[in-house]
């Protein structure tokens, strides 16, 4: 069941400072699970999922976008596509870190 919800800031461009800037917040309904799962990047850095969320296969989502969920901001690390068996696109998994300023 989606019962959650995410705000969504998909990443539009960077500031002079070399900032990422957002756009503005679209509401999504999703299923949340918090885990600490940790990913070993290819330059050796250790970084930790902290969230597991499932949306649907409509959703506006994708690696690098800002999400909002429970006052707390995360950046979009893995969007992964589960495939029916009809070969469609049921929903997507995404892996969520926490926003570094």
């Amino acid at each position: 069941m989606l019962n959650q919800t995410l705000s969504v800031y998909n990443k539009s461009s960077f500031d002079a400072y070399g900032r990422e800037v957002v756009g503005t917040a679209t509401d999504i309904k999703a299923r949340v699970q918090q885990t600490t799962k940790q990913r070993l990047l290819p330059t050796g850095a250790l970084i930790t999922i902290e969230i597991v969320a499932y949306v649907k296969s409509d959703a506006s989502v994708n690696v690098g976008d800002r999400i909002k969920y429970d006052s707390k901001y995360y950046k979009v690390y893995g969007r992964y596509a589960a495939v029916d068996d009809t070969g469609n696109v049921d929903h997507y998994k995404l892996e969520l870190t926490k926003w570094q300023t």
